[in-house]
């Protein structure tokens, strides 16, 4: 995976980026309402409180959906073509979007791998394809 540039993120956006540097999935939890939210955010989308708690996430989740690019979404993907990414509802309760490491499907299981290029999902052990 090509690293996307970043040289314009700064607050919610560089604290999510920064974060997966570091190896970590992080995730909000709303105290006005206990709603689980991601992207961060500076207020929560369902109650509007501001009173949002940064969580990191275990990586474990189940593919919602996936798709296949066969031309770049960012000019600096374009070495990567084709590339499979996937929307995965982690067990804490939030979606979120990634590259498959190898071809899965919708429903099974995986474990998030945050590194400075981005997320990717691998295959949880004993799916073999």
């Amino acid at each position: 995976m090509s690293r996307v540039p970043v040289e314009h993120a700064r607050g919610e956006e560089l604290t999510y980026l920064e974060a997966l540097a570091d190896g970590r999935v992080v995730f909000q939890i709303c105290d006005g309402c206990g709603s689980a939210v991601w992207y961060l955010r500076t207020v929560c989308p369902v109650c509007m409180s501001a009173e949002l708690r940064e969580h990191t996430s275990a990586g474990a989740g189940t593919i919602y959906s996936l798709t296949t690019l066969h031309r770049a979404g960012n000019a600096a993907r374009a070495d990567d073509v084709p590339y499979t990414v996937a929307l995965v509802d982690l067990d804490e309760g939030v979606r979120v979007i990634g590259d498959l490491e190898r071809a899965l499907e919708i429903g099974d299981r995986v474990s998030a791998r945050p590194h400075a290029d981005g997320l990717a999902f691998e295959a949880t052990e004993g799916i073999e394809r």
